[in-house]
């Protein structure tokens, strides 16, 4: 579980990201990321009924990414807000080709350091 003060949940911060922030499509994540004046990162991870309508599948996947993020949580370059959207290819991959897909993602843009 991601800790409370690294949750993005204000609607002024979701609009904030998607108007000025910058974008990476990747096959299965969508990333839009935007430096803060925070000491911490800040995240949303978003599946929308687009990506599967069954919610049980909607959160398995969002747990997925949160655990991930969790885990490399002091590896992040910057203080960031980042909304990660996950697309419908990502229901192919289990969690490992999960993890890799999203890091890989995420070094490519420099988010995130080895």
């Amino acid at each position: 579980m991601i800790a409370q003060k690294n949750r993005l949940a204000k609607k002024a911060d979701f609009e904030r990201i998607f108007k000025s922030g910058n974008k990476d499509y990747g096959q299965c994540f969508t990333i839009r990321f935007l430096e803060n004046e925070l000491d911490h990162c800040r995240f949303s991870v978003i599946a929308s009924n687009k990506f599967s309508k069954k919610a049980v599948e909607r959160n398995k996947f969002r747990r997925r990414i949160k655990a991930v993020i969790t885990d490399n949580l002091s590896k992040f370059s910057k203080n960031f807000d980042i909304l990660i959207t996950i697309l419908e290819p990502a229901k192919k991959l289990d969690f490992q080709e999960t993890k890799i897909e999203f890091i890989e993602q995420l070094l490519k843009k420099k988010i995130l350091r080895k």
